[in-house]
């Protein structure tokens, strides 16, 4: 079944790469999986330094299965510090991108302070397995607070990179 999936996956990848409306080429990733072995052409040159990765853009097809998007949200408590996390896992062929360049930026509701609204990548715990940024906010007043935001990042596997912008919403309840 996992193989039926897994075929299915990359045979959408490959379908969407190959029509012209929705494929660009981009310089690969530093972190693309090669087996740490270098391609060489006839002339003895490293073969990977024009190599190139097809990047599915647009809408996700129906049932995609590239990634999950988590958001742990805290307790909090009026004028006190607390943290949320928002995390971005890929399943299977998936990988993070981590030459991407991956943000989060918030906007904060009224009430609500945000150390940093503007998150890039050097703020985030980044891997090829998951992506996550831990943000920290303090509110003002009691009641339900309401966040918003882009988070931009990019998941990979050997034949396709997906750079995705994910509009996140959620909810904290303060006390």
């Amino acid at each position: 079944m996992r193989t039926l999936l897994v075929i299915t996956v990359v045979s959408l990848s490959l379908a969407a790469c190959s029509s012209s409306e929705t494929k660009s080429e981009t310089a690969a990733p530093a972190n693309q999986k090669d087996g740490g072995k270098e391609a060489k052409t006839d002339d003895g040159a490293a073969a990977g330094a024009d190599k190139k990765v097809k990047v599915v853009e647009g809408a996700a097809p129906d049932g995609d299965d590239r990634y999950a998007l988590k958001i742990e949200t805290p307790d909090a408590q009026s004028g006190k510090e607390s943290k949320v996390t928002v995390r971005v896992v890929p399943k299977e062929p998936w990988h993070m991108n981590l030459d991407f360049p991956t943000s989060l930026k918030l906007d904060p509701p009224a009430g609500v302070t945000v150390a940093n609204a503007d998150l890039k990548k050097a703020d985030a715990k980044l891997d090829e397995s998951a992506c996550q940024f831990d943000v920290a906010f303090t509110p003002s007043a009691a009641g339900e607070q309401t966040f918003t935001g882009k988070f931009k990042f990019a998941v990979c596997q050997d034949e396709a990179c997906s750079p995705v912008t994910e509009d996140i919403e959620f909810k904290v309840a303060v006390k």
